[in-house]
Formats: C-alpha cells, structure tokens, sequence
C-alpha cells in the first residue's frame, strides 16, 4: 500500500479562513449535501472489469456518512486474503487521489457478564506495519479503516476505493448545524441528580471507553453538543486545523489513539446531526427518542443503572434513517417512531423463589420485582397464576423499579407460575425454586447464573456464569444415615489462587431465628452472618465444616444447622453464592444485580427423603 502525509500536519501556501468557504456550503445545514444518486445499499459484487473473483476484495463495511469539514474513517473488509499494501489511495470521481492511511482497528473484549454494560474492551489502532510484523495479540479482532481528510470541493463526489466507486452521503458541518438549530436537539434527557451521581458514571464507564458507544455517555451527559471550531481552507480545498479555539478537555476524555479519537468523533457528529433533524422533524418525539436511548432506572436505595435499549441492528437502523438524505422530515419522523414502538417498556424478574412462608397459608411468598423503563406511569400487578394471591394493582412511577411479594400455591408436579403485569406489557416467570424437592441420593445444584446484565435483563435470561467447566461449581444436598443433613460444595478454579475464593451459603427462612449466612473459603476460618449481615454467630453456635482443597480446586462439607431448618424438620431454604479468584460472582436459584446484597432463596421440602428423622 502507498502510505501518504496526512494532510493534518502538511505545509500548505496560499490559504483563507475557514469562514470564507462557507460559500460552497450555502443552504447545507440539515438537508445535507449528499448526490442524488440512490444509496447503493449493501455491497453487491462489482463488474467483472474491477473483479475477477467477487470473493476476493476490498469491501466496505455499510454506507459512507462523509461529515462536512472533518476527517472521514472507513471501515473496510478485506476478503479472500486480499492484501492490505495493494488498497492504494482513495481517489475522488475527478481524479485527486487523496492522503490515505490504513489501519487495523483491534479491541480485546471484555469478559461479558462481569459488568452491567456490555465491557468496552482494549481498543487500539495499529498501522499496516505493525500488524505485518505480528504485532496483534491473541483474541484480539477488528476490522481495516482507511482513514481521509477530504476537500471541501469535494462534496458531491464519490470515493473510489480499490477500483470499486462508492456513493457518499455528505452530512453537513456538525458546527454549522450547531448554529442553525436549537441547543434542545442535544440536551441530556437525565435529572441533574442523575447526571450528578457517581454511582452512575461508573457503571456508564464502558460507554466513554468505546469509540462506537461514547456518543451516547455525552448525550447523557450533556456533551453531545457540536464544538465550533476554527479551519482553514486552501486555495486546493484542502483543509487544515492549525489551533483549536473555544475548546475544552471534555469530562469523557480522549481515546488512546488518534484514529481512535477520530473515529469516535465522527460517531458523535452523525448522532448529533441525526437529532438535529429529527428535532426539526418533531421536537417532542425527537425528546421521546433522546429519553429511550439514555433511559435510566432508580432502583432504589440509591442505585441508578441504565435501561436502554442495546439491540445495536435497530439502533444503527435508527441512525442511518435519520441522516438519509431521501428522506423527508415526515418519513424521518415516521421511521423514529417506528423504532420507538419496538423498544420494550418494561421488565420483570424473580427476586427471591422462596424467602419466606405464608403466616396463615404456609405457602411460599415469592418476591417479584419490576421496572417502568417508560417515561410515563404504569398501572402494575403481580399475580400467581396456580390458585395463589394477586397483589393490589398500583401506579409504578417512570424510571422506577419495586419489589413485589405474592403467594405461590405449590402442588406436586407443577411449577409456579408468577404472572407480571406493567401497562399493557405482561411478563411470565417461571418460581421452580419454591417447590424443590430432596430425594436420595440428593438434591444436585449446578445451574449458578452470573449476575444480571443489562443485556440479559431485556432478554429475560441471565448469563451462566463465567469460566466454563474448568471454573465449575457444584453443590449437592443430601442427609446422611445418621440423619444430619449435609451440603456438599465443590469449586474449580483453573490452578489459580485460591485466597480470593469464597462461598457463600444463605440458610432459613428471612427474618427468621435461622436465618443466617455462613462463608466458607479455602484459607479462612468460617464466617457466620446471622440476619442483617451482622458479622456475629449466635451464642452456642459453631458451624461444622471440613474444607479440602486439590489440583485446579476446592471443597466444602458442611453439616447444615438445625437452627435454619423448618417445620418439624421438612423445610429448608438455601441459597448459594460464589465469589471466584477473578472476582466474579456467581448464585442459585437466581442471578443478582451487580449491586444486590443478599441472594435469593429456594425453599426444598425434605419430608420426602425416606422417613428418617432429623438428628
């Protein structure tokens, strides 16, 4: 590949300001500049004059957004082994070959499941050189971006890219949008209390870490906001930033690399457009949009966490609808709306299976929560659907998650079913741990679930948890001849340090006498909890345990107290919790939320093990 000066630092003669060109752009604010030809959609093999073999090429990846005024990053696939020094440069329809660079952009992701937000990985951009001379890593991916400045006069051109004409769709200067349009467009659809909160911003880092996601972290933030900035024109077209003026070191930081920057920034100038005119389309359904895609939950107790939508396809559809150039502000608004009425506006999940019984019925009380991820209040109901009680129908306030408890009528051979009701969304949940049962020879528990994701959440179905067999846990509950009930926990950790391993064990029912949590661990004492969390084991009271460790793990025998079990001996409610040596948390029968304290509880009849007494 040729390897051309970028026209960022070049040496140019003869120059004016930026302002004085502002002729070539006259009338192009929101309407943008892009050809008349139509949008050639996705890629389709090119003529047999350009390509032999269609399998084997340079392809780029969706349409060409060019922002007006500003570096233009293209990602590109390289097919067929198609060799990265023959790309050459980017050619205008008039025949300037513009300063091209070639890099590999390369993220290692992040472990899914260890953060509410999906992680941003390790991004870095890397030269066709260094990637040449086996400088990329193991597990890392990516995608090729060439990387232009395009002349001003360049607008209504297409780019030619390895003998191949792409069709661009010109969007204005962001700045100059910011002249012409109201400030609303961008403004951060969030509280200041929100915006505020530390809490907040920490679970929204991998959003400011991303060069595809940051533009959403500073419309919630309120930095969306377009950044006027002094350029200036060559008598050749070409442009040059020679200071920055008016500027400041925004709160989300800079990327690790300039192309990385770069890149970012134009997600941020396409964003910014997209709801400039959607503002100008419909101002109330454009705030409609802005509030869906920074949505944020209280969850109470002072957590906040985002609830936005993360179906990227709908997202970037979204997006490309807003900045097509054949469409009309009414299709425009159309489309938006469209996209706003498949968003979900609510989600429901089981908390707790069987924390505690029912006074008068004995039956297990089942804990429900749900989220009004909408902006408008819902009506709201929890019901068992197995001749079990309804919870009073109430109003459950925008933004905002509530627990509910309710009834579960249990009978042999069937699951309880929980049935949420937020607005007109229904939500089915499945309570199999409130009538488990104990037979010979045990109750197996291996089904821990990683905590809860946001994209888990929206799907309703927690993660596994993370590491595969060789992070395995496994638990088993059974009773021994001479009548004591035992849990059996074993964990495997890869050969890695086991001092950051831990176990925890909820036993009893909630709020009860028995209600306490023991913490075992392969290179401390034991530790009891009783209800509360308070680090205090009631008096007379030392929990029975053998630890035994091996290669790639450990072990746990634990005598169960007799304290926590119920009813005359035939009920037991257990939960279980892991904290591995990469600290990741795992839990049965339910996943957590990244801030929950407490696990949930399963209630385990042991009356059906065989008739032999508890000790």
């Amino acid at each position: 590949m040729r390897f051309l000066r970028s026209v960022l630092g070049a040496e140019h003669i003869g120059h004016h300001v930026w302002t004085s060109s502002l002729a070539l752009v006259a009338g192009v604010v929101l309407t943008g500049c892009g050809s008349n030809e139509p949008d050639p959609g996705p890629w389709e093999p090119v003529a047999p004059e350009f390509m032999d073999d269609p399998r084997f090429g340079v392809f780029v990846s969706g349409r060409i957004d060019a922002v007006l005024g500003t570096p233009l990053v293209i990602l590109i696939e390289l097919a067929g082994d198609f060799p990265a020094e023959d790309v050459g440069p980017v050619t205008l329809d008039d025949g300037r070959e513009l300063e091209t660079r070639m890099y590999w952009l390369g993220v290692i992701p992040g472990e899914p499941g260890e953060s509410w937000l999906l992680p941003s990985g390790d991004w870095t951009a890397r030269t066709v050189d260094e990637v040449a001379s086996g400088s990329v890593p193991r597990g890392e991916v990516g995608t090729w971006a060439l990387v232009i400045d395009p002349p001003i006069d360049a607008v209504g051109q297409g780019l030619w890219i390895a003998g191949q004409r792409r069709t661009v769709n010109w969007l204005p200067d962001p700045a100059v949008v910011a002249s012409r349009v109201s400030s609303r467009a961008w403004l951060s659809p969030l509280p200041p209390v929100m915006r505020e909160s530390s809490k907040l911003r920490y679970i929204v880092e991998p959003e400011r870490a991303s060069p595809f996601r940051r533009w959403r972290y500073k419309l919630m933030v309120g930095e969306l906001s377009p950044v006027v900035e002094r350029r200036v024109v060559d008598l050749d077209g070409n442009v040059r930033r020679p200071q920055r003026f008016g500027d400041i070191e925004w709160t989300t930081g800079r990327m690790t690399s300039s192309v990385l920057e770069t890149l970012a920034r134009q997600q941020e100038s396409k964003w910014a457009i997209a709801l400039a005119r959607l503002d100008q389309a419909d101002d109330e359904l454009a705030e409609e949009v802005r509030r869906r895609l920074c949505a944020v939950v209280d969850f109470g107790a002072g957590e906040l966490a985002p609830v936005w939508p993360v179906q990227q396809e709908g997202i970037d559809r979204l997006l490309s609808d807003m900045l097509d150039q054949q469409l009309g502000s009414r299709e425009r608004a159309r489309r938006a709306r469209i996209w706003l009425d498949e968003q979900q506006t609510s989600i429901a999940w089981v908390v707790s299976d069987a924390p505690r019984a029912d006074g008068a019925s004995g039956q297990p009380r089942t804990v429900i929560a749900a989220a009004n991820i909408d902006y408008g209040s819902k009506l709201t109901s929890v019901s068992s659907l197995i001749g079990g009680e309804s919870s009073d129908l109430s109003t459950l306030a925008p933004l905002t998650a509530r627990a509910y408890e309710v009834t579960n009528r249990v009978r042999t051979g069937e699951t309880p079913i929980v049935i949420a009701r937020v607005g007109e969304e229904e939500h089915r949940l499945s309570v199999g741990g409130a009538s488990l049962v104990a037979t010979p020879p045990g109750l197996r528990i291996d089904q821990l679930a990683g905590d809860w994701t946001l994209a888990s959440m929206l799907a309703g179905a927690p993660s596994a948890s993370a590491g595969g067999e060789s992070w395995h846990t496994r638990a088993l509950l059974y009773r021994e001849p001479a009548g004591r009930w035992m849990l059996y926990v074993q964990c495997g950790t890869q050969n890695n340090s086991s001092s950051e391993e831990r176990v925890r064990i909820t036993l009893g029912a909630e709020g009860s006498p028995g209600d306490l949590v023991i913490e075992l661990s392969p290179v401390r004492e034991a530790i009891v909890e009783v209800g509360g969390g308070v680090l205090n084991a009631p008096a007379g009271f030392d929990p029975e345990v053998e630890i035994d460790t091996f290669p790639g793990g450990w072990s746990a025998r634990l005598v169960v107290p007799e304290r926590a079990i119920e009813s005359r001996g035939d009920m037991l409610r257990i939960g279980l919790e892991r904290h591995d040596a990469l600290a990741r948390r795992s839990a049965w029968p339910r996943a957590m939320l990244p801030w929950q304290g407490s696990c949930a509880r399963a209630a385990v009849d042991l009356s059906k093990w065989g008739g032999i007494g508890t000790r």
